[in-house]
């Protein structure tokens, strides 16, 4: 009697600088899953390390864009380590919200070299499938992403740019990325 062949699992990886409508085509794309196949969807901010900075309040300072995009890198290895390759090895599919293109959309748009952003996200399993939500953030928006949240703590640090700047800019960039 031949074994079961194991599926393989698929990652999907979601981008875009409006954090709500990420998570909202991340758990469209999920629920288009077969449920016996389905794994969730592993959102950004899942190690709790950017809410512990919003915890720390002014007192942690301001941190720059590098440290945000290496906080992010982080958080993108916890899930990778503890959500995202585990239900991959289990033949399911999960949907990252947001992924490597977004950080280094952030990156890109706050002036950091591509040259950096390719080496510090290069650890990164390649998705198997990509979705590019390429909608505005909202006028005033509550950080539900983190091009928003990113955006809006160097705006409030006194950035070179404002915060609707920075995003009109990560947008860009997002498309930039991902065409190529």
């Amino acid at each position: 009697m031949k074994a079961a062949k194991k599926q393989k699992g698929i990652l999907i990886a979601v981008d875009g600088v409006n954090g709500a409508a990420v998570k909202k085509t991340a758990k469209q794309q999920i629920a288009a899953i077969p449920k016996s196949r389905r794994a969730g969807v592993s959102y950004w901010d899942a190690s709790g390390i950017f809410d512990d900075l919003v915890v720390a309040g002014i007192d942690a300072g301001h941190a720059s864009a590098r440290t945000l995009v290496l906080l992010y890198a982080a958080d993108l290895a916890f899930r990778l380590r503890w959500e995202i390759r585990p239900a991959v090895a289990e033949g399911r599919t999960v949907a990252a919200a947001p992924y490597v293109a977004t950080g280094i959309a952030f990156g890109r748009a706050a002036g950091l070299p591509a040259g950096w952003l390719k080496d510090v996200f290069a650890f990164a399993m390649p998705a198997d499938v990509t979705r590019h939500v390429d909608v505005a953030p909202a006028r005033k928006p509550q950080p539900v992403g983190f091009i928003d949240w990113g955006c809006q703590r160097l705006a409030e640090a006194s950035f070179v740019l404002p915060r609707r700047a920075l995003t009109d800019r990560a947008r860009k960039h997002l498309k930039k990325t991902l065409r190529g």
